[in-house]
């Protein structure tokens, strides 16, 4: 068990206070996002079980377990990983002591095989079979140790990890040049029948990878080849890339088979993060043709939802679920797994995505998140369930203000809040976040908040115009009220800074402490050179206004935006109206800066 807390190196860095613009701040969210992410345990008496849905239908709303398997494995490591990041990003300490009991509590469901299993003992009104292990929660272990591993130097997180990976790879089986699980869910002890074969039928008492052969193929590879694909870039770990390399080409085997790219499977998320992970194990080996297929899924996919702000439904459309039950509604899942690979696509060579990264982090990812609890007492009571389900382990204590900084789960293009017409009228439904989308929407602003800046001998590219405070230089970002960044030089002898598809980089004049300088223009970059430390450079541009007519959803909509940013929505939401509590001011605020001492994570 742990006598120390890994996280704490997270929060170790340079904090200074200043003056920056009120707009979109990733590190701000990412503060955000902590709370949300450490206030859905139960207590210790329960094994730091986690809250998984928060239901708004009622008053006061409500907390509680989706089933055991969320509860103990597949969602603890996703807000394990997800806490390291938000917490290097921006420095946050808040209910930091409570990292180190969900990390005890984990680590004392791992098993004499080095699998981790659920308790027999705790959450006794589900009655799920127990123990068992979830091949979806394994993968995504892989990569919460392979996170902590980066932040802190107890050996025990890669000796877990390869523990794990050298059993997970003994319950595959080969196959025609790629490796397969048979299913998802093991009981202590189990192996692979010596007739196992791909699934190919459901299974009783199983996971998501056993009551669907599809669905088993997509759930198997997409933690599980993703965080074996992390492991081995991190470690060099052979095991880690055969497994990886194994999943990946049982997924271009089966599902992603086209070189255009579509591929049939009704769940976009799924069907990302299994696409995900072939992206790792592309990026892990070097495999150039597992990558170019990525891209052509990944081009295809863009047009499977909106690709101006970034909406993604939860169902594929085309699929039979797309009308009938949630295909107008987006998780936000969806557009963090999209942001993924549009970033690892880019840096790979694949292709310059990031205009895509720059309009969806804007707009639909940052409207994702919830900023306030101040709506809920102003829901109508008509909208409010006539007869609200009980709920086993239900949590009323405070659970407004506990969820702020989650993520949604199903979304309009202009509401947070899905309403089900129902013979009552319209009503809420009774699920309105669901945490899979908090972890997965809190790495996404870590992956974009890295990613943006880099540093190149001497030099610092700026790929994207929002704030960030890092050892070379601080941005403050006026977009979209003014077409003004700032650079505040610390280490940097000169900045590239990449324009936005919108603007002309032929129409930014730079300053350098007031006085105007030359630039220089390659492609979509400005180059700024002979900086000094303490220099103050300002780049000024225009920022074109536009309506635009779309058909999100199904439903149409009247957009107005300036630059990337959707600034209105016309119709306007009425509940929890998107595009309107996260509209900056561009006025200068105080604010605390945090530069963390740990400055890149493998991700």
């Amino acid at each position: 068990m742990l006598e120390h807390n890994p996280l704490a190196a997270c929060a170790r860095g340079e904090r200074y206070e200043t003056t920056a613009p009120d707009t979109l701040d990733l590190a701000d969210r990412m503060g955000l996002a902590v709370n949300a992410l450490t206030n859905v345990w139960y207590p210790p008496d329960e094994r730091l079980a986690l809250g998984f849905y928060v239901d708004f239908s009622r008053r006061p709303p409500v907390l509680f377990p989706s089933h055991v398997t969320d509860a103990y494995l597949n969602i603890p490591p996703k807000f394990i990983e997800a806490l390291v990041l938000c917490r290097l990003a921006s420095g946050s300490r808040y209910n930091i002591e409570v990292d180190r009991e969900v990390l005890n509590a984990q680590l004392g469901f791992i098993g004499g095989d080095g699998l981790t299993y659920c308790p027999t003992d705790t959450l006794e009104q589900f009655t799920e079979q127990r123990p068992f292990s979830e091949v979806w929660a394994e993968g995504r272990l892989l990569l919460a140790l392979s996170t902590l591993a980066q932040v802190d130097d107890d050996p025990r997180w890669i000796e877990i990890a390869k523990r794990k990976t050298d059993r997970l790879l003994a319950l595959t089986r080969r196959k025609e040049g790629f490796r397969f699980l048979w299913k998802g869910r093991f009981r202590p002890g189990e192996n692979p029948p010596a007739d196992a074969d791909e699934p190919s039928e459901a299974l009783a008492g199983g996971s998501l990878a056993d009551y669907d052969p599809v669905f088993s193929k997509i759930y198997s590879t997409g933690a599980l080849g993703h965080g074996a694909g992390l492991l081995y870039r991190l470690t060099g770990y052979e095991p880690a890339l055969e497994l990886s390399e194994g999943l990946a080409r049982w997924a271009m085997a089966r599902i992603f088979t086209r070189e255009d790219g579509r591929w049939n499977f009704y769940h976009f998320h799924h069907s990302l993060y299994a696409l995900m992970a072939v992206c790792e194990y592309g990026v892990a080996s070097g495999d150039r043709s597992a990558l170019e297929r990525v891209d052509a899924c990944y081009r295809w996919a863009r047009v499977m939802g909106d690709p101006l702000i970034g909406y993604f439904p939860e169902c594929m459309p085309g699929s039979d679920l797309y009308l009938e039950r949630r295909g107008n509604t987006v998780e936000a899942c969806e557009v963090a797994d999209m942001l993924f690979l549009a970033l690892h696509l880019t840096r790979a060579g694949m292709g310059d995505y990031w205009d895509d990264v720059d309009r969806w982090i804007r707009n639909v990812h940052a409207e994702s998140q919830m900023l306030d609890d101040g709506f809920v007492d102003s829901i109508p009571e008509s909208y409010l369930a006539s007869e609200p389900t009980a709920r086993r382990y239900g949590d009323s204590r405070g659970v407004a203000a506990r969820s702020v900084g989650s993520f949604w789960g199903w979304m309009s293009a202009n509401d947070a809040f899905h309403l089900q017409k129902t013979e009552q009228g319209p009503k809420l439904e009774n699920r309105s976040i669901m945490h899979c989308c908090t972890a997965n929407g809190a790495r996404a602003l870590y992956y974009v908040w890295d990613a943006m800046l880099r540093q190149d001998s001497g030099e610092t590219a700026v790929e994207l115009l929002l704030n960030r405070a890092s050892p070379w230089l601080d941005v403050d970002s006026y977009l979209p009220v003014e077409g003004k960044v700032v650079f505040h030089v610390k280490k940097t002898q000169g900045i590239k800074v990449r324009m936005p598809e919108w603007s002309d980089p032929g129409d930014v004049l730079a300053t350098v402490g007031g006085q105007r300088v030359e630039t220089s223009i390659e492609g979509r970059y400005v180059r700024v050179r002979g900086l000094s430390p303490n220099d103050k450079v300002t780049l000024t541009f225009p920022v074109p206004e536009r309506v635009e007519h779309r058909v999100i959803g199904e439903s149409a909509y009247k957009l107005t935006l300036r630059g990337s940013n959707v600034v209105s929505i016309d119709p306007k939401g009425n509940i929890y109206p998107l595009y309107t509590r996260c509209q900056p001011s561009g006025a200068s605020i105080a604010k605390e800066r945090f530069v963390p001492d740990v400055q890149r994570l493998v991700w």
